[in-house]
């Protein structure tokens, strides 16, 4: 069922920008594009393992911290990717082009210590080589950190968003690399929260400077596709 629900989506997502190049000032709208990879990793783990990532393991997204270093299996980030390969230059610099990291806020270790979740761009290439593993360490060397909860003891459980527009624009115009999200604690303390849901929500403009004024029959044909899957997708499910 979830891969179903990324494939629609996944083909939503391209004819939207597919149309946006193509309708001039008449069409906007949203993006919802799910993460491709999401990796919990705790401070015992290496490139070859995760490590024991020991506690809050039913979220898609971890961070944990704790007030004695040594518990190396409970501190806890969580990296996250996403594909760009859906934009092009002139969209993401296009008047009106924004884009929002997303995630629910559904578990917290307890109500005792504050700490706040923190949102970063990791800032380098894991180990340069395909299919290792980022390190727990590099959640503290990334770069355009924000909170993304301000203090999870008391934090209203529900959806949280940051604001990432410069970073997709940096990543599409290959002023730096994309690779990817980091969530982790900002402080140690015996504190750590869970997440879900985790998408970029993408709000793609109107282009004026196209010149074609109707949708092509691709567009068409695709948009009905998809209503046809969703029916079909509901009725197994």
């Amino acid at each position: 069922m979830l891969y179903s629900k990324k494939i629609i989506a996944v083909l939503k997502a391209s004819l939207l920008v597919l149309s946006v190049s193509i309708v001039p000032n008449t069409y906007a709208g949203l993006i919802s594009l799910s993460s491709d990879y999401i990796v919990n990793v705790s401070l015992d783990g290496d490139h070859n393992s995760a490590g024991t990532v020991n506690g809050l393991v039913g979220n898609e997204v971890i961070a944990r911290e704790r007030l004695v270093q040594s518990q190396e299996d409970m501190r806890i980030a969580s990296f996250i990717q996403f594909d760009m390969s859906l934009f092009t230059l002139e969209l993401v610099n296009a008047s009106g082009f924004s884009a929002l990291f997303e995630a629910d806020f559904t578990e917290r270790l307890n109500t005792i210590n504050n700490m706040s979740v923190m949102l970063g761009e990791v800032g380098s290439v894991w180990n340069n080589v395909a299919g290792t593993l980022p390190l727990f360490e590099m959640a503290g060397l990334s770069a355009n950190s924000a909170s993304l909860v301000d203090n999870i003891k008391d934090g209203d459980f529900g959806t949280y968003s940051l604001d990432v527009t410069a970073i997709v624009r940096s990543w599409v115009s290959g002023t730096s690399v994309n690779n990817g999200f980091v969530v982790y604690g900002a402080a140690p303390v015996f504190q750590g929260a869970g997440f879900n849901n985790i998408s970029l929500e993408v709000t793609t403009p109107t282009l004026s400077a196209v010149t074609v004024s109707e949708p092509t029959t691709l567009v068409i044909f695709g948009l009905g596709m998809i209503a046809l899957a969703s029916r079909r997708f509901k009725k197994q499910f």
